[in-house]
C-alpha cells in the first residue's frame, strides 16, 4: 500500500468515527502539508466517501441509507422554505409531476388552494396528502413499492410515466456536483427523473444546501439540463456561475 493510500485510510477512519475532519488537525496528525491534505480530501470526495467543506470535510452519508422518517426531520425548516418557493411556480390548471422526496413533500400544503391542478407522482405519501383536497386530480404511477421511499419504482412505473406530459416537473435530487451534475444513488430514481425532465415544459430541481458538493453514484442530469434550481441560502460561486452560464434560473427560498 502506498503512503498516500495509507493516509487516505487514516482520514476515512477519522471521518467514520467523528463524522467531520479538519485540515489543520490532519496536517498535525499526519505530518504533511495542507496541500496534501486537501488533495486527499478531494480524492475521498471523488470516491464518494466525503463531502468537502470550508476547512475540512464531513462523511458522505447516502440518503438511500437513511429511513424516510429520519430524512423528514433533517433540515425540516430549510426544506419547508424550498417547498413553498417551488409551490409558487404551480399555477391553476397545470399538470405537474411531483417527485418522491422529503423536500418535494414540503410543497404540498402550499398547493391546497390551487384550482384544477393534476398531480402525477410515484410517491404514496404525496398521493395520500390530497385525500382531503379533491380539487386536485391525482394520478399515482403503478409499479413495485419500495417501503424505504414510500414510493413505486420499476419497469411498470417507467412505462406509466412515459404516457404523461407535464407543464411543470418538481424534481428532487440526492447530490449536486460541479463536475458530474445532478446525481442519485439508485438507477430507479435517476430513470424517472430523466423522463420527468424530458417530458415537461419546465423542469425544476429542488435541493437543500446539503446536496451541493456531494457525489452520488449515478449521473442523472447535467447542470444545464433543467430550467431552474430552487435552493436556500447562498450556493458556492462555482455553482451559481455554471447555472448563470447555462441560463438556469436560481430561485432562493
Amino acid at each position: 500500500m502506498s503512503f498516500t493510500e495509507h493516509r487516505l485510510n487514516i482520514i476515512l477512519e477519522e471521518l467514520k468515527q467523528k463524522q467531520r475532519v479538519y485540515v489543520n488537525e490532519l496536517v498535525t496528525q499526519l505530518g504533511v502539508s495542507q496541500e496534501s491534505i486537501r488533495r486527499d480530501l478531494r480524492e475521498l470526495e471523488l470516491r464518494g466517501y466525503a463531502r468537502r467543506l470550508y476547512g475540512g470535510a464531513v462523511i458522505n452519508q447516502q440518503e438511500s441509507d437513511q429511513p424516510f422518517a429520519d430524512r423528514l426531520r433533517v433540515g425540516a425548516r430549510e426544506k419547508a422554505r424550498i417547498g413553498e418557493a417551488a409551490a409558487a411556480l404551480v399555477q391553476d390548471g397545470m399538470k405537474v409531476f411531483i417527485d418522491t422526496g422529503t423536500t418535494t413533500l414540503a410543497c404540498l400544503k402550499h398547493l391546497e388552494a390551487r384550482k384544477d391542478i393534476t398531480v402525477v407522482s410515484n410517491s404514496l405519501a404525496i398521493a395520500a396528502h390530497f385525500f382531503n383536497f379533491p380539487q386536485a386530480g391525482v394520478r399515482v404511477l403503478g409499479g413495485r413499492m419500495r417501503p424505504e421511499y414510500q414510493a413505486t419504482y420499476g419497469h411498470e412505473t417507467v412505462a406509466a410515466m412515459k404516457e404523461h406530459f407535464f407543464d411543470l416537473a418538481i424534481i428532487a435530487i440526492c447530490a449536486v456536483h460541479i463536475e458530474r451534475g445532478f446525481m442519485d444513488f439508485g438507477e430507479d430514481e435517476a430513470v424517472l427523473r430523466r423522463i420527468a425532465q424530458a417530458q415537461s415544459k419546465r423542469s425544476v430541481i429542488v435541493a437543500d444546501s446539503s446536496k451541493f458538493g456531494r457525489l452520488g453514484s449515478i449521473h442523472t442530469l447535467g447542470l444545464d439540463e433543467v430550467d431552474a434550481v430552487v435552493t436556500s441560502g447562498v450556493i458556492a460561486k462555482e455553482f451559481s456561475d455554471q447555472f448563470n452560464q447555462s441560463n438556469v434560473e436560481i430561485i432562493h427560498a
